[in-house]
């Protein structure tokens, strides 16, 4: 699927590239002609406005059009009009002869409706086809999406190669308006088999055969006059026809399930091609005049990739009700923001732009601010820490003073280590921190001093003053920050209780503690709803949907050797990923040929699963402590998870060294790094945190260095004794 899908990438931008640059060559003029005579008489012209401008009028008698005589010119002689040109040469009712120019810039909405909107949508359509597709490859349904998304596009920007009478263009756009639909009609299908929502409708592969009727009767019209008057109306009326069908799929669908995935889909589906259908197509086949052009009535169609952009078809939808009510939100913010702001261009160019002009730019203007909305929150969120700060990084310094006091082993170096935070982050001395008790009273202070509680005991409160009045940010700052270290004192204060139980039952008996047992079970049954769960979601489930699978087969009366062949396909997956589970649960080469087997074979696995160039080299290590062998193997697993998850390397090294009593791993890549601070803060951090953890755990030692563009590089080391350099952990 992957080489198809590149080889229709490949098509839409050459095929794309080929209609937009015949748009661009020649300007589209339609001027309609009286040829009865012999002559070509200009009877009308589709830009009034551009022909006043020009002085072209009724009656005058087009010569030349590039340099060739007009009544030589194929849509001349076949149809009576000019459809497009770079110059014409007319002859006015005084015989005088004229040569006119005509470019894109003198025809703002030739340029704007023909050129600038159809490249922006080429763009969009192909950024957006390409983001969809790389959520996820292997679905067919995200493949079907693609195709409609891109087709869509195609017909989109083929209406100016088509207007100008190119027959590549004419036979893009023909199958494409037609392409689509069925495209999208075979979506529905396979998303409705995802949903396990029957489908009541005929199977979409008959509905194949309609798009390739149109370019047959394209290449046959030039022998059969007759077919010039019936091709726009019959491709049309199949456009018509499907675009009903698909709207009655998804309204009774919906009105049978209530589901709000086949919502979302019907409102991005109907938004775009109702109006086209309603203003354009419909009066076209009822012989009447368009309530729209095609070129105004086709920027409906805008909408299909910011609409489509949110349906994302990586095994679930988005969110759905938090994107509606966001999109809601956003669109009632541009709608009223782009009214105002068309209205004020309107009046500062007051008689001077068409309906057309306004309402492109209406349009142009909604979809900038909600487009604008969604880059602001992607700034507002990445740069949170320090885009509104006016004397520093606040809120990452909160992070990264809150990392700094957590290691912390007693009340008192907690106290110093905020004392310290206070002096760097507000630049002051002037604070003092006391502890007042029942005997000590409480002292006085002075309007423009701060007063914090950090800690109550009842009969013993801790508190800071600062004597000096602090702007809002800092004293945000110092009141998360003081919460913070009221709940590391209440935690200090019940470690340390708890360590003098332990000691005391350590003293006086053997006896074990019952809240210990109960933690220790809590924790167990923990783990277990985990794994449950865990199972639950996966394995589980596929078990299901394959017996599903098997009922249908079952009562199919005829069974198909390759529907047997692709669930035993799927069993065995199923039976992989069990494998993989139990194997990551207890690595069963651990305990029967020993450390350095088991990192052999995770290291094989690995090198067959990444993109990456792994070397390895795994010393020979032993230790008293068997538990050790464990955590080396969750260590070099942890790393080599987040290498393939994360890091976008090409090249991973990894290098266990054994040393008396301990062990060296060393862990390098030359990905994209990080921020070590936002990192730790990030959802991504829960393997790093996890490795930091189990080094913390046995006393050892750990140096993470990374920066963005640079790799991450990452040395732990771990001694049995424990008497490691200090403990501590390292971030550049």
């Amino acid at each position: 699927m992957k080489k198809w899908t590149y080889f229709i990438f490949l098509t839409y931008l050459i095929l794309g590239i080929y209609v937009l640059g015949v748009t661009i060559k020649t300007p589209f003029i339609s001027l309609t002609l009286d040829t009865t005579n012999g002559q070509p008489v200009i009877i009308d012209s589709y830009y009034p406005h551009w022909a006043a401008q020009k002085n072209i009028e009724k009656g005058d008698i087009v010569v030349a059009i590039d340099g060739q005589p007009a009544m030589e010119n194929r849509f001349v002689q076949l149809y009576a009009i000019i459809r497009s040109a770079n110059t014409l040469t007319i002859q006015k009712s005084d015989g005088t002869i004229e040569s006119i120019a005509v470019k894109h810039s003198d025809m703002p909405e030739e340029l704007y409706l023909q050129i600038l909107f159809p490249i922006f949508y080429f763009l969009l359509a192909f950024s957006v086809a390409l983001y969809v597709w790389r959520r996820n490859q292997d679905n067919i349904s995200t493949f079907l999406l693609v195709l409609f998304l891109l087709t869509c596009s195609m017909g989109y920007i083929s209406t100016g190669a088509s207007a100008r009478g190119n027959l590549i263009g004419m036979i893009t756009i023909g199958i494409s308006i037609v392409l689509c639909l069925v495209l999208f009609i075979h979506f529905l299908q396979h998303f409705f088999r995802y949903l396990q929502i029957r489908w009541t409708y005929p199977h979409s592969k008959w509905l194949y055969v309609l798009p390739f009727i149109i370019p047959g009767c394209s290449l046959i019209e030039s022998y059969v006059p007759a077919l010039r008057e019936i091709m726009p109306i019959l491709n049309l009326s199949l456009f018509a026809v499907l675009v009903l069908y698909a709207i009655y799929i998804l309204l009774t669908s919906y009105l049978r399930t209530k589901l709000a995935k086949i919502r979302l889909i019907a409102i991005a589906f109907i938004v775009p091609f109702l109006p086209f259908l309603l203003f354009f197509v419909t009066p076209e086949i009822l012989g009447h005049r368009p309530l729209l052009h095609a070129e105004i009535a086709a920027l409906f169609l805008l909408f299909i990739p910011f609409s489509f952009l949110f349906i994302q078809v990586n095994e679930r939808l988005f969110d759905i009700e938090y994107q509606l009510s966001r999109l809601r939100y956003y669109s009632t913010l541009a709608f009223f923001s782009a009214l105002l702001s068309t209205a004020g261009i309107a009046l500062l160019f007051l008689g001077q732009l068409s309906i057309v002009h306004v309402t492109s730019i209406f349009l142009l203007i909604f979809m900038v601010i909600i487009a604008s909305f969604y880059i602001k929150e992607r700034i507002d969120f990445k740069y949170r820490k320090i885009i509104f700060s006016s004397t520093g990084n606040y809120v990452h310094n909160l992070y990264a003073a809150v990392q700094r006091m957590g290691k912390a082993k007693n009340q008192q170096e907690l106290l110093d280590r905020f004392k310290y935070e206070i002096t760097e982050k507000l630049g002051t001395t002037a604070f003092h921190i006391c502890t007042i008790t029942e005997e000590t009273p409480s002292p006085k202070f002075g309007s423009n001093y701060t007063q914090l509680l950090l800690h109550d005991a009842g009969d013993e409160k801790i508190l800071l003053e600062i004597r000096h009045a602090l702007q809002k940010e800092e004293l945000l700052w110092l009141e998360l920050l003081a919460l913070y270290v009221s709940m590391f004192i209440n935690n200090l204060q019940q470690i340390e209780d708890l360590v003098r139980e332990i000691q005391h039952m350590k003293n006086t008996s053997d006896t074990p503690l019952p809240w210990l047992d109960k933690l220790l079970w809590n924790i167990i049954e923990k783990e277990k709803s985990i794994l449950a769960q865990e199972l639950h979601d996966t394995i589980l489930q596929e078990q299901l949907h394959l017996a599903r699978e098997l009922d249908v087969l079952a009562s199919s009366p005829t069974i198909q050797k390759e529907t047997v062949l692709a669930i035993r396909e799927q069993l065995l997956n199923a039976t992989k990923d069990l494998r993989e589970y139990c194997e990551n649960l207890s690595p069963p080469l651990l305990d029967t040929f020993g450390l350095q087997m088991a990192l052999k074979k995770l290291i094989q696995k690995v090198k067959i699963r990444a993109d990456f160039l792994l070397d390895a080299q795994i010393d020979r290590v032993h230790f008293q402590d068997v538990t050790l062998h464990l955590v080396v193997y969750r260590l070099v697993q942890e790393l080599f998870n987040n290498a393939i998850k994360h890091a976008e390397a090409t090249e991973v090294s990894l290098k266990l060294q054994a040393m008396p009593q301990g062990f060296i791993l060393q862990y390098d890549d030359n990905g994209i790094g990080c921020d070590i601070d936002d990192l730790i803060q990030s959802s991504a951090s829960m393997g790093i945190n996890g490795i930091r953890e189990r080094v913390r755990a046995f006393n050892g030692d750990i140096t993470i260095q990374s920066s963005h563009k640079e790799g991450m590089h990452i040395f732990i080391q771990i001694q049995e004794d424990g008497d490691s350099y200090d403990e501590h952990t390292y971030y550049r």
